[in-house]
């Protein structure tokens, strides 16, 4: 499903952002195509995202999808891109395996600084990702524009837009109704406790 049309450039990237001018566009347009197939396609859904990459192939885009482009998705794929970037740039495969580059006269980030940078890019992102979902979502419900939107097809491969512009890697295993603390113990760091002994106990919601 996924096809080779990219919604922006390197140099867009470039003029951008902080990505250095000297930079090699064939570090970064793998990471373009990876994430607009990430992170666009599940806000647009099939059948749109299909037709932008077709209009950009045709050259046939109306005014309404070149706003849609130009205003919303470059924002939000700029950003996402570098969130992703520091590790795909930091490590490569040659073949003798995975190397981390190096250079000279530089100073090397660690992990810790890595992970920093592309989480600050990812918040940015997620950002614009739901300026892109909510304006899509209220162009599409006027009747007129993006009706792709309302109707991304059918399949086994059909992505259907989704209304999640953040998230998390935080995974609560614990149903809340399970969950109960002492009212004591809530306010004082106390730990849960059983959920058979309901007395003095909240739920915590």
């Amino acid at each position: 499903m996924s096809r080779k049309v990219l919604f922006i450039s390197v140099q867009t990237i470039k003029e951008r952002t902080g990505l250095h001018a000297n930079v090699d566009e064939k570090l970064v347009n793998p990471e373009i195509q990876t994430t607009q197939d990430m992170y666009i396609l599940p806000i647009l859904g099939t059948a749109l995202y299909s037709r932008l990459q077709t209009g950009i192939e045709n050259n046939d885009l109306t005014d309404k999808e070149l706003d849609l482009i130009d205003t919303y998705i470059t924002p939000a794929l700029v950003h996402y891109v570098l969130a992703e970037l520091p590790m795909g740039m930091s490590f490569q495969f040659y073949n003798k395996g995975l190397v981390r580059k190096t250079g000279t006269d530089q100073t090397e980030p660690n992990a810790a600084d890595i992970v920093d940078v592309s989480n600050r890019y990812k918040a940015r992102a997620e950002f614009y990702r739901n300026r892109l979902m909510l304006y899509v979502k209220q162009v599409a419900s006027q009747g007129v524009y993006f009706q792709e939107y309302l109707n991304p097809g059918s399949g086994v491969d059909i992505i259907v837009p989704t209304n999640k512009a953040y998230t998390t890697t935080m995974h609560l295993d614990t149903p809340r109704d399970k969950l109960r603390k002492r009212a004591s113990d809530l306010y004082q760091g106390g730990l849960p406790m059983a959920p058979e002994d309901d007395d003095e106990y909240l739920i915590i919601n």
